[in-house]
């Protein structure tokens, strides 16, 4: 084993997320809103004209069915917990296979401090920002392209660097967390 790939400590650690931003509350409500609006007409057209109400509740149904699909699909990749074991750092999510970061690849650990989500170019969970978290690819001006896994851009965040990509993180005791890795990396990372 090469001296980038020791690891000191076998026993796993397992962080919290830091809470959601308020924006899920907004999420859901933009969510929620236009079905009952909706829901409400239809009811208005099935009293007005009851012949249009079977072609109004498919309607309806189809809308139901691709917001149930989107959320579940958004629920099953939503980061959970931040696992240090004794070879890498795992990204545990609700219904999708964990995202892996071996310790080797570790290059760098910092703390950094956002004041709300920056402007960026989406490819992940940015289209429902905050809808239970946010994942996936990232374009950050003057950062470049990174791997976001957090449930939360207040407060401090996790930046780890790799020999492939960037990770944000957002555990909710960020310090803790960058100790714990550190003591894990044996001083191998900066």
């Amino acid at each position: 084993m090469t001296e980038p790939e020791r690891v000191c400590m076998a026993a796993e650690e397992k962080f919290a997320l830091a809470p959601a931003d308020p924006e899920t509350t907004v999420a859901l409500l933009v969510l929620t809103v236009p079905l009952g609006v909706l829901s409400l007409v239809g009811v208005a057209v099935g009293i007005s004209d009851p012949a249009e109400l079977p072609g109004f509740l498919a309607f309806l149904g189809g809308v139901v069915l691709v917001i149930v699909l989107l959320v579940a699909v958004l629920f099953a990749f939503t980061p959970t917990a931040y696992i240090l074991d004794a070879q890498r750092i795992r990204i545990a999510r609700r219904f999708a296979r964990p995202v892996l970061v071996p310790y080797a690849r570790v290059r760098r650990i910092a703390l950094r401090q956002f004041p709300g989500p920056p402007n960026i170019v989406w490819l992940g969970s940015y289209p429902l920002r905050g809808f239970f978290g946010y994942f996936g690819w990232f374009r950050v001006e003057r950062l470049g392209w990174i791997r976001v896994y957090a449930t939360s851009w207040d407060g401090e965040m996790v930046v780890l660097e790799t020999d492939r990509e960037p990770y944000f993180l957002s555990p909710a005791e960020p310090q803790k967390f960058c100790e714990a890795l550190r003591a894990r990396l044996c001083g191998t990372a900066a």
